[in-house]
């Protein structure tokens, strides 16, 4: 089928549908709630239950019609079947699954393998062509597992609230705040919340995910406990004077150079992406023939699919996106 290539997003023709569209569109489905994926007034959106909500929050009256689509229930649209299929990105996250005129392509959106702090396992699914995203598609990148990366957060908080100060963690305004908070509070770890981030929370809650005892941050009232924010409450922070130490949760942990530019005591090399070694098995689980990279480091992936063999290509690595959690960590 044909597949078009935008710097606004991805147009399919024959279904008359755009993935992850940021400009108006008739169609549109939406793979989650991040603000550089779920965004425009669409005529009709497609997306999870979750990822839906997210986008009603952000985008009041945005769109006429929500259609949600249910993980692994096929949902039949212009002559094809779309399946949603969960992707381990951030709450609602999903691939979409698209099987129409004999071929099977599957658009992974944002996504990893490694199970998530607070948020669904990834499936995947065998495919003609993908289309991925690659954002940290190079080698130097890897990252933490769930269970090594929450140690780490309890860690550092429990030794900083020991020591007299306060630990805060640069979370963002969807996902990884959530999830550091998540970690948190079910150590019984007292938990003070950016209110940008605390506005999430009841969405993950009826998801089932648990935040017991979080308090919203208040500027008197932080001493002895841990602090969720911001990147740019972050530098209140720091010039207010207050006893902190700051603690960066982020796939760019892993560079050289990230203690230099955060400004943060300690590195913890945890994300929600795919790191390089993922990436690579997201690939050959598919079995797909032909490969689309997107987004990040399309090119430079691209040309290592490439050298291992497969038919690979970055249809915008001429059109640089950077993603949103890029900006925010």
């Amino acid at each position: 089928m044909l597949i078009e290539f935008h710097a606004a997003g991805i147009y399919i023709p024959a279904l008359e549908l755009w993935l992850d569209s940021t400009e108006d569109c008739p169609n549109c489905w939406i793979s989650h709630g991040h603000s550089d994926h779920a965004r425009g007034s669409h005529g009709r959106v497609f997306g999870t239950a979750q990822t839906l909500e997210i986008y009603g929050l952000r985008n009041v009256a945005a769109c006429p019609e929500c259609i949600t689509v249910e993980f692994g229930e096929p949902l039949e649209f212009h002559g094809a079947r779309l399946t949603a299929l969960s992707a381990s990105h951030i709450l609602g996250a999903a691939q979409l699954l698209i099987e129409f005129a004999g071929e099977r392509v599957v658009y992974t959106g944002d996504i990893k393998l490694r199970d998530s702090l607070c948020g669904a396992s990834t499936i995947t699914a065998q495919c003609d062509r993908l289309i991925i995203e690659s954002t940290f598609g190079l080698p130097i990148y890897r990252f933490l597992a769930k269970d090594a990366a929450a140690a780490r957060i309890v860690d550092f908080a429990s030794e900083t609230l020991a020591s007299g100060m306060s630990p805060v963690f640069v979370g963002y305004q969807l996902g990884r705040g959530q999830e550091i908070v998540h970690v948190l509070t079910n150590r019984a770890i007292p938990t003070a919340v950016h209110g940008s981030i605390a506005r999430f929370i009841p969405i993950y809650e009826r998801a089932g995910f648990a935040f017991p005892g979080w308090a919203p941050y208040v500027n008197r009232e932080t001493e002895g406990r841990a602090l969720v924010v911001t990147p740019e409450f972050r530098n209140y922070l720091e010039a207010s004077g207050k006893n902190i130490r700051i603690a960066y949760v982020s796939g760019w942990a892993a560079l050289d150079n990230a203690r230099a530019r955060s400004g943060a005591e300690v590195l913890i090399p945890y994300s929600d992406h795919a790191d390089y070694a993922e990436l690579l098995e997201i690939v050959e689980r598919s079995g797909a023939r032909e490969i689309d990279v997107v987004h990040g480091y399309a090119e430079p992936f691209a040309r290592i699919l490439r050298s291992r063999g497969l038919d690979a290509r970055a249809p915008l690595a001429a059109t640089p996106h950077v993603p949103v959690e890029q900006q925010e960590g």
